[in-house]
């Protein structure tokens, strides 16, 4: 089933992660980059799971999970989508910004962080069903890097700034504004008779 390929393919991409930031802190910059290269590859890999799953689930007639659930599967399909453009929005702006370290590794950490993160913890059985929990865990993870800036350097990095701009697209009241209006229901109706 897709919904497993899709489990798989996002276990890699954080298993895939955590290896890029290993060859970094051991100094195997060449095999970093080389890696880099299949990553964006595996990027848009996910891409396309993750649009499937999303039609799928909506398709289903899925609202969302517990703790973020929305008044029909045309929301949860929006929240999905919107999590898979953030990923590949902060991905591509990593990618561009690869030679330039600093903004290269934020952009991947928001990335992962941003767009990939939340769905995932939301379903972890100590945080599933309670929306508090999730957005709690969820600020945890996004905001760790910028509150480490701060400590480190006493400023926010500017693509830590673009990141939140990005990622408040797919916050779950965003979403669900959106996803009241006609032309996202329209195109939710398109998407589900794919």
């Amino acid at each position: 089933r897709i919904i497993h390929l899709h489990a798989i393919a996002f276990l890699l991409w954080l298993a895939f992660f955590l290896l890029q930031v290993t060859f970094i802190l051991r100094k195997k910059i060449a095999l970093h980059t080389r890696m880099g290269k299949w990553g964006v590859v595996f990027s848009l890999v996910m891409l396309g799971v993750g649009c499937a799953v999303s039609i799928e689930v909506a398709k289903l007639g899925h609202k969302g999970i517990p703790g973020v659930e929305f008044p029909d599967a045309k929301g949860f399909l929006l929240l999905n989508l919107s999590a898979l453009l953030v990923f590949i929005l902060l991905t591509i702006l990593g990618w561009l910004n690869r030679n330039n370290s600093p903004a290269h590794k934020r952009f991947m950490l928001m990335a992962t962080a941003g767009g990939l993160t939340p769905p995932g913890v939301a379903r972890l059985p100590f945080i599933s069903g309670s929306e508090p929990a999730i957005a709690i865990a969820v600020l945890v993870l996004v905001l760790a890097g910028p509150v480490y800036d701060v400590v480190r350097y006493q400023k926010i990095h500017w693509a830590y700034l673009i990141s939140f701009i990005v990622i408040t697209f797919s916050l779950p009241p965003v979403v669900l504004a959106f996803s009241g209006t006609d032309l996202w229901k329209e195109t939710a109706e398109l998407f589900m008779h794919l």
